[in-house]
C-alpha cells in the first residue's frame, strides 16, 4: 500500500459498498450452499414464527437482496445467523443482567440478531435495548428477517462512531450498563478504534460493574494490514495491546477498565481470505469499568 493509499485509507471509517464491488470479487464472501445453523433454526421457528421447511427459502431471499446492496462478507456468508454473541463466556452474565432490568446496547448491530436471540432466551421484550449501525438499511432487513416489526421494542439508531461527534447517541450518554461489540473493533484503523472506543466508554453507567462484551479478529503479532480491500488498512489487537488499548482509553475519559480476553482459532473460512495473515485468532473479551 501507498503512503497516500494509507493517508486516505485512515480518513474513512470503511470502504463503501459501491468501491467494494470495483475493487473485489466480492462473490468470494458469497456462500451458496445455505445451512441454518440449530440456535438460529430455533429461533427463526419459536420466536419469528415460521414452520420449519420456510427459514430456509426465507433466509435465501433476504440475503440475496441484502448482498446485492451490501456485498459484505457478514452478509454473504450468512454471519448474522451465527448468534454469536450468545456464545460469549459473559453471555448468561449479560442475560441475568437484562432479567434484572439493567439496559443493554448493541455496537456494530447489523440486523439485530443478538438482541432478538436474549429476548428468545428470557430477556424481557420491554427490556431497554438499543441497536447502533452506520447501515440503517440494517434495521428494516432485520424486522423483515425475525418478522417482528409490530413486536420488537429495540431501539435502533444508525450512528457511525468513528466521528468525533455522534448527535444521535448523545440521549444515551452515561445510560448503558452492557454494551456488545461483536466483530466491530477489527474494522477500523487504530485511529477510529480510539474514537470508536472512546464513545462506547461515554455511553456506559459511570460505575463499577458496567461492561463491553465482545469478539473480534485478532493477530498474534499485533499491528495493521489490509482491510476488506487493498486501500484499507485495519488494526488487529492481540491480547497485550488490547489491555494497553483501554488503560488508553480510561486515561483519555477519565475512567478505568479491567480487561479480560481469550483466544480462540480463526475459523478456516477467515484463514483462506485475501486479506488473512500469518497468527491470525479470534479475541474475545469482557472489559469491565471499575
Amino acid at each position: 500500500m501507498t503512503t497516500t493509499a494509507a493517508a486516505d485509507a485512515e480518513q474513512r471509517i470503511q470502504i463503501t459498498p459501491q468501491e467494494l464491488r470495483k475493487s473485489e470479487d466480492t462473490s468470494r464472501w458469497y456462500t451458496e450452499d445455505i445451512t441454518i445453523p440449530p440456535e438460529a433454526q430455533a429461533l427463526l421457528e419459536q420466536y419469528s414464527g415460521f414452520a420449519p421447511d420456510e427459514v430456509v427459502p426465507h433466509v435465501r431471499d433476504l440475503r440475496e437482496r441484502a448482498f446485492r446492496t451490501w456485498p459484505y462478507p457478514c452478509i454473504g456468508h450468512l454471519r448474522f445467523l451465527d448468534l454469536t454473541a450468545s456464545k460469549h463466556p459473559s453471555y448468561p452474565d449479560v442475560l441475568a443482567r437484562l432479567k434484572s432490568g439493567q439496559t443493554f446496547l448493541d455496537a456494530g448491530c447489523c440486523l439485530g440478531q443478538d438482541f432478538r436471540k436474549l429476548i428468545y432466551d428470557g430477556a424481557p421484550s420491554s427490556a431497554a435495548m438499543y441497536g447502533l449501525d452506520v447501515e440503517p438499511g440494517f434495521f428494516d432487513l432485520g424486522h423483515e428477517l425475525f418478522r417482528d416489526r409490530e413486536k420488537m421494542q429495540a431501539k435502533c439508531v444508525a450512528a457511525d462512531l468513528t466521528k468525533s461527534s455522534v448527535p444521535s447517541i448523545e440521549p444515551m450518554k452515561s445510560s448503558i450498563d452492557v454494551i456488545s461489540a461483536q466483530s466491530l473493533f477489527h474494522l477500523f484503523t487504530l485511529k477510529d478504534q480510539t474514537t470508536v472506543a472512546q464513545h462506547l466508554a461515554e455511553l456506559t453507567k459511570p460505575m463499577a460493574g458496567s461492561i463491553i462484551v465482545g469478539r473480534q479478529l485478532g493477530r498474534m503479532n499485533a499491528g495493521e494490514q489490509r482491510g476488506l480491500s487493498e486501500d484499507t488498512i485495519v488494526f488487529l489487537h492481540n491480547p497485550d495491546t488490547f489491555d494497553r488499548f483501554w488503560q488508553d482509553i480510561g486515561a483519555t475519559t477519565g475512567s478505568k477498565w479491567k480487561v479480560g480476553t481469550w483466544v480462540e482459532e480463526a475459523p478456516e473460512r477467515v484463514r483462506k481470505q485475501a486479506w488473512a495473515s500469518p497468527g491470525m485468532m479470534i479475541l474475545v473479551f469482557t472489559v469491565t469499568r471499575q
